[in-house]
This record gives C-alpha cells, structure tokens and sequence, in this order.
C-alpha cells in the first residue's frame, strides 16, 4: 500500500475525525459537496461525489469521490467518522451541569499548569483556551452593573428587585452572546477535552474500537494505493488515538501496519501537554515503533485554533530513533491559498478561518484539502517545493 513520491495514486481511502461540533454525516457531505464544485473549478478538473452510505452503528458513512483532470484519473472512498452522538449528548445536559463541569475543567488546566505550557508553545491558542471563561466573566460583570446601577435608585425592597434585574441581565446577555459566539459549546468542547485525557470519556473508547474494525476490515477488503488517516481540530487528537488502536489490532492480526496520517489545523497538544494525559502520549509515542505508518502536519500562523511552528511529537515530551521526521510539518499560508478578496472577508472569523484547513481554496497552492485527499499524487509527495496540487503541468494561476 506503500505509496512512493513519484507513484500515482489510483485508488485511496480517507478516514476522517473533524472537529468537536455538531456535525452529523449528511451534512458533512451537503457541505464537502459545495466545496469540491469549488475545488474542480479552481483547477479545472472533474470531481464528483457519490450519495453517501451509512453505517449507523458504526457511526461512520461513506461517499466515493470520482477524480479525473485528463492525465490522471482516481477513486476515494472518503469515510466520515461522527462522533456528533457524544457532542449531541453533552450539549443536552442541564446548563448547571454543564457550568460546573466546565469550571471543573478550566481550573484543572489551570492549576496543572497546562495552561501555562499553552503560552509558552503558542500564545494565541492560550487566548483561545481563555475566551469561553473571560466572556463568562463579561457576563457576571453585566449583571454586576445592572445591579449596582438599578441599586442606586432606591426601589422598595431593599437589593432584591435590583440583585434579580442583574441576574436577568446577565442571563439574558449571556443566552444571546453564548449562543451566538459558541462560548457554551466551547465550555462543552473544554470540558470533554480533560474528561478525555483523564481517561473518563468511554463513549469515545467505544468509538474508537468500532472504527478500528471497521477500517481494518475495509482495507483488508480493498487494494488500495493509499489509506490515509486525517483529524482536524479536535479530531487531530483523537485520530492519533485511533490510529494507535488501528496499529495495535493490525499487528496483532498478523497484517502490515501501512497507512498515511494527516492532522491539519490540529489541537493535539490541549491533551498531550496535560500532566494527566498518560494514555494519550503512551499512544502517541507507540506510533513511531511502526515505520510504514507516515504523519504529515499542516499549521497555520492565521488559524489561532491550533499550535503553529510546534512539533506535537517532541512537545509532548516524546522521542524517536526514525530515519524521517515524525512528523513532517509543514506551515501554510491562508493567503497563499484565497484570492485577497476571499482572505478579506474570512480572515477576522477566526472560526472561518480554522476550517480553510478542510475547505477548498480558489487559487492553486501546494496545500489543497480536496488534491491531498481525493488527487492522484500521495501525501507523500506535498511539499512547498513541489509543484502546487496533482494536474500535469498545472501552474499557479489564480480562480476567482
């Protein structure tokens, strides 16, 4: 399954793990469809994606996208792994709950000191990890106000008609700001993040072992040039888990351990740079033992959702003995990939912004989502020094 720089890749799978959001698999697909009209126009190829096929229990589907520029031609099964059921499920506990589990939750990273380790590996992502907690402040400092002000005037009852106007102050600026700017969903994402890494989240272990089989028996069934394992964002921390269990079963079964990963605007290292996440970096660190698996990385300076110039390997406190980098990391430029018109309009939408990383660009650029995943060249053969994308003799040309 090996595939070399210079081999076309004429057949793949993509298994993916994206973010922590409510995104179930149809609409996952809904949107991958859009982005690869966008995708085959920018380099005036054909791409087109089957109806997917579900595996409920699985929680997995699968489309096949048909790749074709003229020289080349390729088939991905593109597997969407969901863990929506686990977001669902956490989103829809009490708001109480939820407050305490995530106050829970900060403060660990706090007094770990993990919170400290994120400032000195990146200190934009360290302000991301603050957001949800500072504009839970914003809130209690309205209804502060309110009471205060409404105070000074002297109503009948003492401070019980203004401490109640501030506590409807600070719900009702906290329901409208928290649902608009995800600072609850957030809560939610920090919260499963330290029950994960303290190894208490058995809804994702489940997850894990049903998608390992499943992946197992799949490239057991097909020939494929190139199995390629991709998490972004949250997802890139619990695809190196994966691919640690999908390692293990594939060995102890007798079968070659030979697949790609790809981990693009990851946040990997909120669990590996905890003092408690012992599961985590010994799976990790079992990845190197197994030198036909291949890890590419792709940060970003202008997505402040992940940890941009940082080895996620060696800042987790690991080594290795490999002959190659592990991973190979690569820094891409947004505005590399966007006419200035696009870059403009998304780049102050720092959401937007993170998921630039699975969407399709509207210039050619040597990083594309859609060529790397669903394109006839291997990961293996991406570089910022290579020619941008798969098309034989295509140049850098801008699409609007």
């Amino acid at each position: 399954m090996t595939a070399e720089l210079d081999t076309s890749v004429t057949t793949r799978a993509v298994f993916l793990i994206g973010g922590y959001e409510r995104n179930d698999a149809r609409r996952f697909f809904a949107r991958i469809a859009k982005e690869l009209q966008r995708f085959a126009a920018c380099w005036t190829v054909r791409a087109e994606i089957s109806d997917p096929t579900f595996d409920d229990a699985g929680h997995m589907a699968t489309a096949r996208i048909s790749y074709g520029d003229g020289a080349a031609s390729c088939q991905t099964d593109f597997t969407f792994l969901s863990f929506d059921d686990i977001v669902k499920k956490d989103g829809a506990r009490p708001f109480v709950v939820r407050l305490a589990v995530y106050l829970a939750g900060f403060f660990d990273y706090i007094f770990s000191g993990t919170m400290f380790r994120f400032f000195a590996a990146n200190w934009r992502f360290a302000l991301y990890f603050l957001y949800p907690f500072a504009s839970l402040c914003f809130f209690a400092f309205v209804g502060w106000m309110v009471y205060r002000l409404t105070a000074l005037l002297g109503l009948p009852g003492g401070p019980i008609i203004p401490a109640l106007l501030g506590i409807a102050a600070a719900v009702g600026v906290g329901r409208y700001l928290g649902q608009r700017y995800f600072v609850f969903h957030l809560m939610d994402l920090w919260s499963f993040s330290r029950e994960h890494l303290r190894g208490r989240r058995q809804d994702i272990e489940a997850h894990y072992s049903l998608w390992a089989e499943r992946i197992a028996d799949r490239i057991a069934a097909n020939r494929y040039d190139e199995a390629l394992l991709v998490g972004h964002s949250t997802g890139g921390a619990l695809i190196l888990d994966l691919a640690a269990i999908l390692a293990e079963k594939l060995r102890q079964e007798g079968r070659p351990v030979d697949f790609s990963l790809m981990t693009v605007g990851s946040t990997s290292l909120k669990v590996a740079l905890h003092s408690a996440a012992k599961k985590a970096r010994r799976r990790l660190a079992s990845l190197a033992d197994y030198p036909d698996i291949r890890w590419t990385e792709f940060q970003a300076l202008t997505d402040i959702i992940n940890f941009y110039k940082c080895d996620p390997y060696r800042m987790a406190g690991l080594r290795h003995e490999r002959g190659d980098a592990f991973p190979k990391l690569h820094q891409v430029r947004f505005k590399g990939m966007l006419d200035a018109k696009q870059y403009k309009r998304i780049k102050r939408n720092f959401f937007r912004v993170h998921y630039q990383f699975i969407s399709a660009n509207n210039r050619q650029y040597f990083y594309d989502f859609f060529m790397i995943t669903c394109g006839p060249r291997p990961l293996s053969a991406v570089s910022e020094k290579s020619k941008p994308g798969g098309v034989a003799g295509a140049g850098c040309r801008e699409v609007a």
